[in-house]
């Protein structure tokens, strides 16, 4: 019954603000469920373990289009932003952040960056809370 009464809200808040329900592909596309925040659960650097040395590091993909990469550590805490588009059809986000655009996996509700850094491999994987 819930689900029937959010379809038809859905339904009626789409009529009134005048969206055209033929440009949508799906309702996965209107609520976005990989909008959320997700935890670092490996960080790598040339194969060493740096995620121990951060009380936290997190990857928010926000609703309309915007992330935030935050950290914070034994030496001290920063953010980055940008934004993203995240098409899971080809399992892959590309975000755009510093001048910068980046292509990483994206895979049942978790990102994965690899980068080269000083010459070494940073292997970074991001799930989302929920999972």
């Amino acid at each position: 019954m819930k689900k029937m009464l959010f379809a038809v809200a859905l339904l009626c808040v789409l009529c009134l603000t005048g969206c055209d329900v033929e440009k949508m592909s799906s309702l996965k596309d209107i609520s976005r469920p990989y909008a959320a925040e997700y935890k670092c659960k490996k960080l790598q650097l040339g194969g060493e373990d740096l995620l121990g040395g951060f009380d936290y590091v997190k990857l928010r993909l926000g609703y309309g289009g915007d992330y935030t990469l935050s950290y914070a550590g034994e030496e001290g805490e920063g953010e980055q932003s940008g934004t993203y588009e995240l098409s899971s059809d080809e399992g892959k986000i590309t975000m755009h952040g510093g001048g910068k655009t980046y292509i990483f996996p994206y895979e049942k509700g978790t990102v994965r960056m690899q980068l080269q850094f000083q010459d070494r491999l940073l292997l970074a994987e991001f799930s989302a809370a929920a999972t």
